[in-house]
């Protein structure tokens, strides 16, 4: 019965899903010289900003020793899971700029994150209960790349309502001074890196806020890679020619699972085709049922932002004078609209899409939600359905893309979990009993393999080749007779990975040439040992 249950434990999904191919990489970003015109990328380096490149990361901080990306170990009790990574990615991070030529300045740092997941997700909570999502991580991929909410942090505060909203964007609000919370991609979408993440100053803390662009290629979820070697840079486009189920992409910290965009069509139905998981939100333009913020201003809230950011619940929805015709919420006073949706002399205006109050949701304007319907995605962003790794029905997230393949609010999560928040990436400490260990790498128990030594017919040198560990350095000795061994290298440094095209690159090949076999009539015998 215990090895029975282990097996059982191992094989759940929260287990096995994560990436791991690539532990024994190290980090790399390319950088960006602002020298010249246009932005200059440096090839690949593990440690970064080097000398003459802007650091504006708060205190100065820096990547000054190389380190492994992705997962680095895994264990799990009876109850949780614990995760370690460096918060870093394998595939080569950046470049990152601002405004297409300007460089953006914040770099990303090692974590040495411990993430702790529940096993299972605990029961799911009334609607009437839901949690929000505070600043920081809310979930991680599965290298290891924590996931961020869907906002950033800012919110327009008014700084005159007559005649007209004026103000600015602000960080560190509260919704008592305003409703309108930023969209982290209408803002800051421009200091991505190709594979669709980036990090803020304060930490370094490499982070999603959408889709992971270079994690999906490197997962083989329907998404093909243009390299740009000039640029030392990939660029990542959706392949829709033979679609297949996305694979399991990350977790959330209440313990259900994060797809990639696409799913069964019929969501109990495994047999059914594969499609695009169609998000329920919409923008607020007066399409599809809703609120025209564009003529009335952004005077009004829909209902999910008026319940998730506390000005409304589901218990007194509507409440009596609380909501128009059109079921949005009316904000109280004039101090808390937003600016206009357009530009008009004077006062601050910001297109529609800038805040997530400009979105709608399509359940709460009468449409419906499925197979049948307008959308597949609820206002967490997921659906309970089949998957490939859970036949017996889950519930799970999908990041949202459009027709287009352009990421589609809300992007990954919604604003709120849908189920109980138990998970962590700060202050976790692991048990010090009942913790089974199911993976320790770092490089630390990679298997070298030697190829077949190559003997120079003309020289009589022989080559010698094996796959090594990027940051290891190895002991290289010969024997005629397997007693008595000649040193050829005591320390040879481990050949280096350039750009990674994910998903194949794991271990590097390194090669000796012993020129001393040409001296020799006897047979040679080598080992090769990592230090």
């Amino acid at each position: 019965m215990l090895l029975m249950t282990a097996w059982m434990a191992q094989a759940d999904p929260i287990l096995t899903s994560w990436f791991t191919q690539n532990s024994s990489v190290l980090a790399r970003v390319i950088q960006t010289k602002t020298t010249s015109t246009p932005t200059v990328n440096t090839t690949p380096v593990t440690v970064w900003p080097s000398t003459g490149i802007t650091n504006g990361n708060s205190n100065g901080l820096a990547q000054t020793v190389p380190v492994y990306a992705d997962i680095q170990r895994i264990r799990y009790t009876s109850t949780n899971v614990y995760i370690n990574s460096s918060g870093l990615a394998s595939y080569t991070m950046g470049p990152f700029l601002s405004s297409g030529t300007g460089l953006f300045g914040f770099w990303p740092v090692s974590q040495n994150f411990t993430i702790q997941l529940p096993l299972t997700p605990a029961t799911v909570i009334p609607a009437t209960a839901k949690t929000a999502h505070s600043g920081g991580p809310i979930g991680v991929m599965v290298n290891g790349v924590v996931i961020y909410d869907l906002g950033d942090a800012f919110g327009f505060v008014q700084t005159d309502s007559s005649p007209a909203v004026t103000g600015s964007d602000l960080m560190g609000q509260t919704n008592s001074n305003h409703p309108w919370w930023r969209d982290a991609l209408a803002v800051e979408a421009v200091t991505f890196d190709p594979g669709f993440a980036h990090q803020p100053g304060l930490n370094g803390q490499y982070h999603y806020h959408a889709e992971p662009k270079a994690l999906r290629y490197q997962l083989r979820d329907n998404m093909q890679a243009t390299y740009d070697s000039g640029n030392h840079t990939y660029s990542y486009t959706e392949d829709v020619s033979s679609l297949h189920h996305s694979p399991i992409l990350g977790w959330s910290f209440d313990g259900f699972p994060i797809y990639g965009p696409y799913g069964y069509s019929k969501p109990l139905d495994p047999d059914s085709s594969v499609t695009r998981m169609r998000s329920g939100f919409v923008l607020r333009n007066g399409l599809n049922g809703t609120t025209n913020i564009a003529t009335t201003g952004r005077t009004t809230l829909p209902k999910w932002a008026a319940i998730v950011e506390g000005f409304a619940t589901l218990a007194n929805y509507p409440g009596s004078g609380t909501v128009n015709t059109n079921g949005d919420y009316i904000l109280a006073t004039s101090s808390l609209y937003g600016p206009a949706t357009s530009y008009v002399s004077g006062p601050t205006s910001y297109s529609i899409g800038r805040y997530i109050g400009d979105y709608d949701y399509l359940g709460d304007r009468g449409q419906t939600q499925g197979s049948t319907g307008t959308f597949d995605l609820d206002q967490y962003n997921g659906r309970t359905c089949v998957t490939p790794e859970f036949p017996g029905s889950t519930y799970a997230y999908f990041v949202s893309i459009d027709a287009k393949g352009l990421p589609a609010f809300p992007y990954m999560l919604g604003k709120q979990y849908y189920g109980t928040k138990s998970g962590a990436a700060m202050n976790v400490t692991v048990p010090t009993n009942g913790v089974t260990e199911l993976f320790n790498s770092g490089g630390l128990n990679a298997k070298e393999v030697m190829s077949t030594p190559s003997v120079n017919s003309s020289t009589g040198s022989v080559t010698l080749t094996w796959s090594s560990v990027e940051g290891g350095s190895y002991q290289v000795e010969a024997s005629t007779n397997l007693q008595t061994w000649t040193t050829l290298s005591s320390a040879l440094p481990a050949a280096k990975n350039t750009v990674l095209p994910a998903p194949a690159d794991v271990l590097t090949a390194t090669s000796l040439i012993d020129v001393g076999s040409a001296n020799s009539n006897q047979k040679r015998f080598y080992r090769v040992k990592r230090n």
